[in-house]
């Protein structure tokens, strides 16, 4: 049984609050981001954001995390009194518990396709990460020389900031901490599929979410690849059943010129509905 989190103090901090989330979720034998959505309820995508501690979870989301990394009720009720004074102590409201509304509340239904240019994703990154410093970018960079079915190699003028391996789950790297929504559309069924990009990472995942409530049953299902490969190793799909929400591990962008693009699907009853048009970068 996991132990309680040290009391609060004065000191405590979001991420302070995060660390020991991922201490715990460690402890109970690292449970994936899709065990602990079906043993809590909450979305993959919420979890992540606590895990990451992007911001201060809700108490809702802090009750399912710690109740599906093994904690017993005197645990959860220690970490949820933890989670409250911190949002005491730093005057924040409760965030959302439904990170999918959220999302929707950002982007109107019927709105269009949004393309960010690499420097308005850098310009945007670097808002985001503010006291972590200033992300340089270099642009106008060619592709290099791997072949398009090979998994490419990012050239030594565009190196990340933060090295990151394709495939890996983007709540494990610090890729979130400057992620921005760099391309997003709303499709068949109010169905939203997004491009996240990471400027320190040069990674990018794709994420779809449905608001249909039709998730109990069914599928969501995206994939992002480079469009001169679609179909190259490096092509990062996932699909999940019973989820609201989901999303694929990383695909680094091996130069700023590498146009990425991802496709996103849901099951209804057996069927499958695609979103509609791809969503690129």
């Amino acid at each position: 049984m996991p132990d309680a989190p040290q009391r609060p103090d004065a000191d405590d901090t979001t991420a302070a609050f995060a660390a020991d989330l991922r201490t715990l979720r460690h402890d109970a034998g690292n449970p994936t981001l899709g065990q602990i959505e079906r043993e809590s309820g909450v979305s993959k995508s919420v979890v992540s954001d606590a895990l990451a501690g992007r911001k201060l979870p809700s108490a809702r989301t802090v009750r399912g995390v710690v109740a599906a990394c093994g904690g017993d009720a005197a645990v959860v009720g220690e970490w949820v009194a933890r989670r409250d004074a911190l949002a005491s102590a730093t005057s924040r409201d409760p965030e959302p518990d439904d990170q999918a509304a959220q999302e929707q509340a950002d982007t109107p239904r019927g709105a269009r396709v949004v393309r960010l240019s690499t420097a308005l994703v850098a310009a945007a990154a670097a808002l985001v990460v503010g006291v972590g410093g200033t992300l340089a970018v270099v642009t106008g960079l060619s592709a290099g020389s791997a072949s398009a079915d090979s998994e490419p190699t990012p050239t030594a003028m565009y190196a990340p900031q933060i090295s990151v391996k394709v495939g890996a789950d983007p709540a494990d790297t610090k890729c979130l901490d400057d992620a921005v929504v760099a391309a997003s559309e709303t499709g068949s069924r109010g169905t939203q599929l997004q491009i996240i990009y990471s400027t320190a990472c040069h990674a990018a995942w794709s994420r779809i979410t449905r608001f249909d409530n039709e998730a109990t049953g069914n599928e969501v299902s995206t994939s992002i690849f480079r469009v001169i490969a679609p179909h190259a190793k490096d092509r990062q799909s996932t699909t999940e059943p019973d989820a609201q929400s989901a999303y694929t591990t990383l695909l680094v962008r091996p130069t700023p010129d590498t146009e990425i693009c991802a496709t996103g699907s849901i099951t209804v009853k057996g069927q499958t509905i695609a979103v509609g048009k791809e969503v690129c970068l």
